[in-house]
């Protein structure tokens, strides 16, 4: 009896690796194949628009890599990487800025005692480029976004990129006495407008490129999905920080500093709040914090 169970029992969970494959196999959404992570939402940014979608892995390529794994058993759902760490670590991040939603922002992180990650673009504005200095002084990550944040431009070669990111550091270096070797890439590593400017593979060459002289980029694993609009409504850019960091351990979480941005200034101090109760300790990105990437760079 206990062997005809075993023998069910293996049975049933080799139908689910089977199905899973199959599921692959005819394309299935990452909502009907949970054995997908979420890769996030990817934004490509506009003066006034942006526009989301969502990455999912390969699922051959994580079974493969789940059944080379010492736990791993059929049937058993493989653990994303989040999931991996015990410690549950927030890393809030914001980009385009400085902005007129800068100070705010600035205010409501000391109000909340939480540090955050900026990555931020080029300012010809003595204002807007005292920002660098005074988000350095609070005790934030400087990250670099581009000095133009020109897709035509910035992806047209790997020169181009790379010029346009130390002209930015360049500046940074002046204003606030710092030159970061972290970046984002403007609409992230796996955005499709890059395609138009450079061809098919220049988001690969320039991530060998960056990489190879010492950078690391982030990408996020978690949107607020302001960048759906112009301006998202504040419970629909809290819902989306809350729906999408569950089931994640160490979160990346994508949210722009704009001037047209103001509902992501309301939201901020109820996602704050959520994440803390959610047992989230909220720290800066570096090079030796925790990476999310849609696209890794080749060797």
């Amino acid at each position: 009896m206990l062997t005809s169970l075993k023998n069910r029992k293996a049975s049933s969970n080799l139908c689910c690796l089977i199905w899973f494959s199959l599921c692959v196999l005819a394309g299935c959404s990452p909502e009907k194949a949970e054995l997908h992570p979420s890769a996030g939402q990817r934004h490509i940014a506009g003066e006034a628009s942006y526009r989301e979608e969502e990455q999912v892995l390969s699922g051959f390529q994580m079974i493969a890599e789940y059944a080379a794994k010492p736990y791993a058993t059929v049937g058993t759902v493989p653990p994303s990487p989040e999931r991996m760490s015990r410690k549950k670590k927030a890393f809030l991040s914001f980009d385009d800025g400085p902005s007129r939603q800068t100070k705010p922002i600035l205010r409501i992180l000391r109000e909340k005692g939480i540090k955050a990650t900026f990555f931020v673009t080029g300012k010809s504005s003595p204002e807007l480029q005292s920002y660098y200095k005074l988000i350095v002084n609070e005790g934030h990550s400087l990250g670099n976004h581009t000095y133009s944040h020109d897709y035509g431009y910035i992806y047209s070669s790997v020169g181009a990129y790379r010029t346009d990111t130390e002209k930015l550091n360049d500046l940074l270096a002046r204003t606030a006495g710092v030159r970061p070797d972290i970046f984002r890439f403007p609409g992230g590593s796996d955005n499709h407008l890059s395609r138009k400017a450079g061809g098919r593979h220049i988001m690969a060459k320039i991530a060998r490129e960056m990489t190879n002289i010492g950078y690391q980029y982030f990408d996020w694993n978690v949107s607020s999905t302001d960048a759906a609009a112009v301006t998202l409504p504040k419970q629909d850019i809290l819902a989306s920080v809350q729906s999408n960091s569950r089931g994640k351990n160490q979160i990346i979480v994508l949210m722009h500093d704009a001037d047209f941005k103001t509902t992501t200034v309301e939201a901020l101090p109820d996602a704050i709040d959520w994440l803390k109760k959610q047992g989230y300790q909220f720290e800066t990105l570096s090079k030796s914090s925790f990476v999310f990437r849609f696209l890794h760079p080749p060797g």
